[in-house]
This record gives structure tokens, C-alpha cells and sequence, in this order.
């Protein structure tokens, strides 16, 4: 404080206003619990821990995990997880979508289009001549994807363009024009 003329006055009048209060009358005390107590809190937070770390890996492995979906064809279906299409001509399938199937050179070609989750895909593959590889482009509305997709065992491993992988159980040489795993 001043110790000017005027800090006997400025003294007088903040000592009473009560501005800063100090040292409230609070005093610590500790709440007193049995052993058991505090050991049962400590293995109930312990398993909640482990359960909630299980819950997680879980959750991480099943988005990481490749969806698998199975596709057959016959001469009368194409059946695509549970999505049936029944020919209606040389090539020709229809059903809860359309597949058309064509050759372009040795290659086989073909086209799709399904409604999924409420968006209409059109799609295109083109079958390598050997049944091993097939590339797909697949769009709905403005956006595009590309897939490859690799056969082995039984399997197409599919690869879109923007890292989401599936699997998709066919015969060697089956088409899958249509957005599996979306």
C-alpha cells in the first residue's frame, strides 16, 4: 500500500469492505472406507477396464476384417448374397437389379445395375480372359469407383479404389459388376 498522505484514509476504508476473504472456514477430511471396499471398487474399475479394451479390438477388427459375400451363376440365376436375378435371355438377368454379360475379345464383359442402400449403381467389369482378374468401375450419381479384384482359391479379393477390401466367394471367371461391401 501507499505510504503517502492519503494511506491512513485508503487503510480506514478497504479494511472493512470485505473484498478479499480470506481463509474461508473449509476444513479437509477424508472420507474412511473398509479395505474391502476399496478393493472391490478396484477390481470392478479393473474388468470394466478390460471389458471396454475388449469392446474396442472388437469393434477395430470387425471394420478392418473384409466383408464376404458369396455370388453363383447358372444358366437361369445369378445370385448375388441375397439378391436373386433370373435370366430373361442369352446373357441377360433380371431381378432385384440387372446383369448383362457380353464378350469383348477373349475378355467377358459385364454390366450392372442394382438400387443399394437407396443409391442406383451402375456398373461395368471386364473379366481377364484367364478368369484370374477383374476390374470394375462402378458410379453412382457423380462419384466413381474403380475395383480390382483378384481371384484364388474360390475367392475374388476385391480392392476398391478408396482401400476398402472384400472378399467375394465366385467360381473362377464369375463377374461381380456390382457394389459389394458398400
Amino acid at each position: 500500500m501507499s505510504t503517502g498522505p492519503h494511506a491512513r484514509w485508503f487503510r480506514a476504508r478497504l479494511s472493512g469492505a470485505g473484498i478479499i476473504n480470506m481463509g474461508a472456514g473449509e476444513h479437509a477430511s477424508r472420507v474412511w472406507r473398509s479395505r474391502r471396499v476399496r478393493r472391490a471398487r478396484a477390481t470392478a474399475l479393473a474388468a470394466a477396464a478390460v471389458l471396454a479394451l475388449g469392446c474396442a479390438t472388437a469393434g477395430v477388427v470387425l471394420s478392418i476384417a473384409p466383408a464376404e459375400v458369396a455370388v453363383t451363376l447358372t444358366a437361369t440365376s445369378y445370385r448375388i448374397g441375397d439378391a436373386t436375378l433370373h435370366a430373361v435371355g442369352p446373357g441377360v438377368y433380371s431381378g432385384s437389379g440387372i446383369l448383362v454379360l457380353g464378350h469383348r475379345g477373349p475378355d467377358l464383359t459385364a454390366g450392372g445395375s442394382a438400387v443399394v442402400d437407396g443409391a442406383r449403381w451402375v456398373d461395368f467389369c471386364q473379366v481377364a480372359a484367364s478368369g484370374t482378374a477383374e476390374t470394375c468401375r462402378l458410379q453412382t450419381g457423380t462419384r466413381t469407383l474403380t475395383a480390382h479384384d483378384v481371384w484364388s482359391a474360390g475367392t475374388w479379393h476385391r480392392a476398391y479404389g478408396d482401400g476398402l477390401r472384400v472378399e467375394i466367394t465366385a467360381a473362377r471367371g464369375v463377374p461381380v459388376p456390382f457394389p459389394v461391401g458398400r
